[in-house]
């Protein structure tokens, strides 16, 4: 998969202050936690048959695509404040047998039909492996959820 970018001007970013502090005194990366509401989205799922998680998937991958900031990363060696053009989520198949996980790559597309269909393609497929297949040197612009 392509990986497109844009290099941001970390001077005239708008938050420069914030990200020279966390890049150049802590060095870290960052995580977000939210208590939301999902009664409607059970509901939904339950009537129309489809999977709880995928549609949890597709609504939290809109939303983190839908802002620069979301999709912002930082590549040490060119020292270069990026944003990617689209984020794409990692999502993981625990194996009872083996009590090991396969990481499920699954590429964003706005149209919900066309990511449902892949993503529940990419689980099925990854149920019949073993691999571990952590690649995130291949992608860099996917995010754990």
């Amino acid at each position: 998969m392509e990986m497109n970018y844009r290099v941001v001007d970390k001077e005239k970013y708008y938050r420069s202050g914030v990200f020279r502090h966390f890049t150049e005194d802590c060095k870290c990366s960052t995580s977000m936690t939210a208590r939301i509401d999902v009664t409607d989205m059970v509901e939904h799922s339950k009537r129309t048959g489809t999977k709880f998680y995928i549609n949890f998937l597709y609504l939290l991958s809109k939303v983190l695509n839908s802002r620069d900031d979301y999709k912002m990363g930082y590549l040490w060696q060119s020292e270069e404040l990026i944003c990617y053009d689209s984020i794409h989520p990692i999502q993981y198949v625990f194996h009872k047998d083996t009590e090991t996980c396969t990481p499920v790559y699954t590429t964003y597309y706005e149209d919900y039909e066309v990511f449902y269909r892949n993503a529940v393609y990419d689980v099925e497929r990854a149920k019949k492996t073993r691999e571990y297949g952590l690649d995130m040197m291949n992608h860099p612009n996917w995010f754990d959820n």
